[in-house]
């Protein structure tokens, strides 16, 4: 065996996930979430947010209604129609977030933010529809850790993704949107403040009616697997310990008994009792804006897999294992050097290459690092994309089964079948990483039996469809 096979068998060692590993996650994010339902005292601990959410939509549902998501690197506008049917109408705008819009003032912002939403309004609404007693309800999926105290409102608690905007930090998020919609005299309110993980389960809810052959079970979690990662679930309001007493009381006096919780699960085992912690990820997270938390994300999410494989390509270059004609660090290709550069993209198209000596990885590499390599180093590469998102895969298990096994999802009937609705890049189209996924599900606590109930599908579009279902319970 050469010293790179060597090399990479060890990494892949280090980067496997044991059945063990995974039951330890399953009971650690139960025991999270309960503490996390019960007070918000960890800061290193789950979220588990209230949403104020409490309907789950039957499909039945009727209307136009606006969708906005800062969710990354765009901002998108839709107008959603909902027939009544499972199914609706959507039309849409993207516009990309300018870099210094991404760090400057929270005014510059929302500023921009609310101009897109007076064009996009302008372009596909006439004029009748904007007086002031019809304005359009718009559910804003701002995909961002904030604290609600209500549907339409919500404190935001730090930044991920890139963005750095301290001015925004504490501030009601809504208002702030509201206040710039206001003043470009925008016939909008925004009633409800979604996050794009809620939308996805309302989504998944509201059309898995459509779904040959009738319903696939009830839709019990929301899962966005993409640049970052998240989930939502219906609560019993009773677990919910850290809702106010009135709040309970009124919820209840209307006959609601759940409210949907957004676990915010990229946080999950900050303190790393279970997650793996190879020196890659601690380079990795040494890069972040919010070091230290989020740790489950930067294993799991799009936008760190290529980063990862990055990082051990770099002190592969070290070792004097791959890529030996540059001399040093600084002689490398400069996208190489440069974090974040690697795509998760990238990486799905080098796991799947079966051409022979690699040639398609061989041109990926070179149009997107201008990258040169021989055949050996192409096989490496490979079985180190395999080995991360596999790691990925199986560690993505964990709060999917964690859930299920909390809420006894599958005690509730001996042939239930539970609906899982899913959204995000790498989930729909990173290759194999649903199939690795259903893998790591059968190890867990549910076992194959469950992992056979369970329907994992994908949620079009839930961060603008499932707004407009957020909109329609704030109308």
């Amino acid at each position: 065996m050469t010293e790179l096979k060597a090399a990479v068998a060890e990494i892949a060692e280090q980067f496997a996930v044991s059945q063990e590993k995974l039951q330890q996650g399953v009971d650690l994010f139960i025991e999270l979430a309960d503490r996390g339902l019960a007070s918000d005292e960890d800061v290193h601990g789950l979220p588990m947010i209230p949403t104020y959410v409490n309907t789950i939509p039957t499909g039945s549902e009727r209307g136009i209604y606006l969708a906005a998501d800062l969710g990354g690197t765009n901002f998108r506008v839709c107008s959603v129609t909902l027939a009544g049917d499972h199914t609706f109408k959507l039309v849409q705008s993207k516009n990309p977030i300018p870099v210094d819009l991404m760090s400057g003032s929270g005014e510059e912002l929302f500023s921009y933010l609310a101009s897109k939403v007076a064009s996009f309004v302008t372009e596909h609404h006439e004029a009748k529809e904007t007086d002031e007693k019809s304005k359009f309800k718009l559910g804003f999926t701002f995909s961002f850790p904030v604290t609600q105290s209500s549907l339409n409102s919500g404190t935001l608690l730090r930044w991920t993704k890139g963005f750095d905007i301290p001015d925004l930090v504490g501030k009601d998020i809504v208002s702030v949107f509201q206040g710039q919609l206001d003043k470009q005299n925008v016939p909008v309110d925004v009633v409800a403040l979604a996050n794009d993980t809620v939308g996805t389960l309302l989504s998944r809810a509201y059309s898995s009616g459509a779904v040959a052959g009738g319903k696939q079970g009830d839709t019990l979690i929301g899962a966005i697997f993409g640049t970052g990662t998240n989930g939502a679930y219906p609560e019993d309001i009773d677990n919910i310990k850290k809702l106010p007493a009135d709040v309970v009381k009124s919820l209840k006096a209307k006959g609601v008994t759940q409210m949907v919780v957004n676990t915010e699960w990229g946080s999950f085992d900050n303190k790393l009792q279970v997650l793996p912690n190879s020196k890659y990820d601690v380079a990795v997270d040494a890069l972040t804006s919010n070091k230290g938390y989020h740790m489950f994300e930067k294993r799991v999410s799009g936008m760190f897999l290529g980063e990862i494989l990055r990082q051990i390509l770099i002190d592969f270059h070290q070792k004097g294992l791959i890529l030996r004609q540059y001399p040093t660090f600084d002689k490398l290709p400069h996208r190489l050097r440069t974090p974040w550069e690697l795509d998760s993209e990238v990486l799905s198209l080098m796991e799947i290459d079966d051409s022979s000596s690699l040639k398609a990885t061989e041109l990926t590499l070179k149009q997107n690092l201008r990258l040169p390599t021989t055949e050996e180093e192409r096989l490496a590469i490979q079985d180190l994309t395999r080995a991360i998102s596999k790691r990925a895969a199986y560690l993505a298990a964990i709060p999917l089964a964690g859930i299920l096994v909390k809420t006894g999802a599958f005690e509730k009937g001996v042939h239930k079948e539970i609906d899982v609705g899913v959204d995000g890049s790498v989930v729909e189209f990173y290759p194999g990483f649903r199939a690795m996924m259903r893998d790591a599900l059968a190890l867990t606590q549910i076992g194959d039996k469950g992992e056979r109930r369970l329907h994992i599908n994908i949620a079009k579009d839930g961060s603008g469809v499932g707004a407009a279902l957020c909109a329609l319970d704030g109308a």
